[in-house]
């Protein structure tokens, strides 16, 4: 017998582990192929145009972040929105989520595409962007930019349909935008030298290529996921409930990226030579990221699902379940980090000096991502909850506070200074974001619970008048 939408996409009953597991890998692998646009402009420009063209890409990291995550991050309150609806098998309530989640994409990207456009030179003149890059940067953040609305429909799409338990398809969209992006790099910078304006050419032109070829699968879609541009609109009720939950996410987001500003801006300090490595060192750690982020949003989902379902006391379950996964990929990311990972960052830079730049950021990150696992479990199982306030908060406090009052309190005060003072900042943080996630979780569990079974004995004592 066929199986249904609801038998393959509903993570309301049943083992936990597996299903996330198999729900979450196609999501790593696509947001995997995502990362891939920047890692091949990073390490196309870097191999073949030099280290001055692949400092002025990974100079812009930071600053295209700020920007953009604002947006991107309230794609997560459409993919909890859309599991709520999906949970409590409503389909006309997912059309609406639907609509207006388009519609808020579509603005969303035109007013980034606008404001990178204006913005991007006096950001990077403001985190103290060398001047024999900074020309660079900015023509690759202007290019960069044009693909916002295609970024943005792509992410708020995507998050419908993890809403719905659909992860495989966008990984098949990133993957053919994936390697055209890489065949534009190299036909540009190799045969054109055209450096920065090859590889931000090939970003641009693939986002749009993953957001044409979404849109056109959900116009095809014949359940609650499907779309129609004629009825894109914002729905009142679900464009609050979408901003109530996605907004905490997407400062949440922004916090992290004015946080790595004032990062930036200190490694930029040590010259383009350090520049190019932190580029490098970043882009292999966001490769790890890939799945842990992904199970964050995964355990989003589930707790979502279960949340429209009204099954809280499946709560602990995602949550370990997401713990184990998280952690068994945080522990091999630094066991291969530990053993090769100056010749993963040869993939990027063949320059001895870079490559030692690269160096001293990765043995200070890998060795400590491990305390990043419990702030992403917990932090999404309190946004799927419909809490996005309590974890948005916290890293107010450590990752943006924290990490500003430690560069311009603490470091600058160190008479020597060395790069991996600057980095040491990120474990820090992370440990103690972890713990008041980890409070915060079990607070507003401890009150769901109460919830429920106030609800549970206005219920029965309903039934025993009724009888």
């Amino acid at each position: 017998m066929e199986k249904t939408v609801s038998d393959k996409k509903d993570f309301t009953n049943g083992k936990v582990l597996k299903k996330l597991i198999l729900f979450a890998v196609p999501m790593a692998i696509a947001t995997f192929l995502q990362m891939l646009f920047n890692a091949a402009d990073v390490a196309i420009v870097g191999q073949f145009a030099g280290a001055t063209y692949q400092a002025a890409v990974g100079a812009t990291s930071s600053t295209v972040h700020l920007i953009v995550n604002l947006f991107v991050g309230l794609a997560v309150g459409a993919n909890v929105v859309m599991a709520n609806a999906f949970g409590a098998k409503d389909e006309e309530r997912q059309q609406r989520v639907v609509h207006t989640s388009m519609a808020t994409a579509i603005a969303s990207g035109v007013l980034v595409l606008f404001v990178g456009m204006f913005l991007s030179r006096p950001l990077l003149r403001a985190i103290g962007t060398p001047a024999d890059i900074i020309d660079y940067s900015t023509i690759y953040m202007q290019i960069y930019f044009l693909g916002a609305p295609a970024l943005l429909v792509y992410n708020f799409g995507a998050s419908i349909m993890r809403g719905v338990g659909e992860t495989r398809k966008p990984l098949y969209y990133l993957l053919v935008s994936g390697i055209l992006n890489v065949i534009i790099n190299a036909v540009t910078v190799i045969f054109f030298d055209l450096h920065v304006i090859g590889v931000a050419l090939g970003t641009t032109v693939s986002q749009y290529v993953s957001a044409i070829w979404l849109v056109i699968d959900l116009r095809r879609a014949k359940d609650g996921s499907h779309y129609s541009i004629r009825k894109t609109r914002f729905y009142k009720k679900e464009f609050g409930k979408l901003m109530l939950i996605g907004l905490p996410m997407g400062f949440n987001s922004c916090f992290f990226s004015l946080s790595n500003l004032f990062v930036q801006s200190s490694i930029n300090a040590y010259g383009s030579a350090a520049i190019a490595g932190n580029t490098i060192g970043a882009n292999v750690e966001t490769f790890a990221d890939a799945f842990c982020s992904s199970v964050e949003k995964s355990v989003v989902t589930f707790v979502g699902q279960n949340m429209g379902a009204k099954k809280p006391e499946r709560l602990n379950r995602i949550l370990g379940a997401g713990l184990v996964a998280s952690g068994v990929c945080s522990g091999l990311y630094t066991l291969l980090m530990g053993v090769a990972g100056r010749y993963v960052s040869m993939i990027y830079s063949r320059d001895p000096v870079v490559l030692d730049w690269a160096m001293k950021r990765i043995l200070v990150i890998s060795m400590s991502n491990l305390l990043i696992t419990p702030m992403y479990c917990y932090g999404g199982a309190l946004r799927g909850m419909g809490y996005s306030l309590p974890p948005t908060l916290i890293n107010l406090f450590f990752t943006c506070i924290g990490r500003i009052v430690y560069l311009l309190l603490i470091y600058s005060r160190f008479a020597s200074k060395a790069i991996w003072q600057v980095y040491i900042v990120y474990p820090i943080t992370w440990l103690l974001s972890s713990t008041l996630q980890m409070i915060a979780f079990y607070i507003c569990a401890a009150k769901e619970k109460r919830a429920r079974l106030l609800e549970q004995n206005a219920e029965r004592l309903l039934k025993n008048k009724e009888a």
